[in-house]
């Protein structure tokens, strides 16, 4: 189908050592670099007559190849985990980071309920009118409908309640 001097061109692809280097000939990286084979091929053999019955050629591989390394499986796994130790120890940092503040954090929690506490939790009084307190209780247990029934004793509470507290007032000052 093609012209009358064109010949088929084969590669030959060997990996005897199964370390993943590709050797290729010095033919090959010229006609990939897009020089032409048949410059040198011409000056470097005889002029020979072809026949009709004359078969294309065969390849020629020159002894002295060319070793490109081909990348690995190795090679991506080896910068994968590159990567992903990277990743690892950025990752450690802001765990450590993440602490230190979460216990800062928590201190100054710690602290701010300390005050909280001291203002105002220990500034508790002492239970006024239990007795008075009781009676209501007992009256509103006793009459759980009939609530109007409990009004004496829910005013001698208020009474006793105000009196304590005026007791309070005049004591501070």
């Amino acid at each position: 189908m093609g012209a009358s001097g064109s010949s088929t061109r084969k590669i030959v692809v060997e990996d005897q050592d199964g370390v993943g280097v590709v050797k290729i000939s010095e033919s090959v990286v010229r006609r990939i670099k897009g020089h032409s084979d048949r410059e040198e091929s011409s000056t470097d053999s005889k002029p020979t007559q072809q026949t009709h019955e004359s078969r294309p050629s065969r390849p020629t591989i020159i002894e002295r190849p060319v070793y490109y390394p081909a990348p690995t499986v190795k090679d991506n796994s080896r910068a994968t985990q590159e990567i992903e130790a990277f990743y690892q120890e950025k990752l450690k940092q802001l765990e450590e980071r993440n602490a230190q503040l979460q216990k800062i954090t928590t201190e100054q929690f710690a602290k701010a309920v300390k005050e909280v506490e001291q203002k105002f939790i220990k500034q508790t009084g002492t239970p006024v009118c239990e007795s008075v307190q009781d009676k209501v209780y007992n009256c509103y247990h006793s009459n759980p409908k009939e609530s109007l029934n409990c009004w004496q004793e829910v005013g001698a509470f208020t009474t006793c309640v105000e009196r304590a507290r005026q007791n309070a007032l005049a004591r501070r000052g």
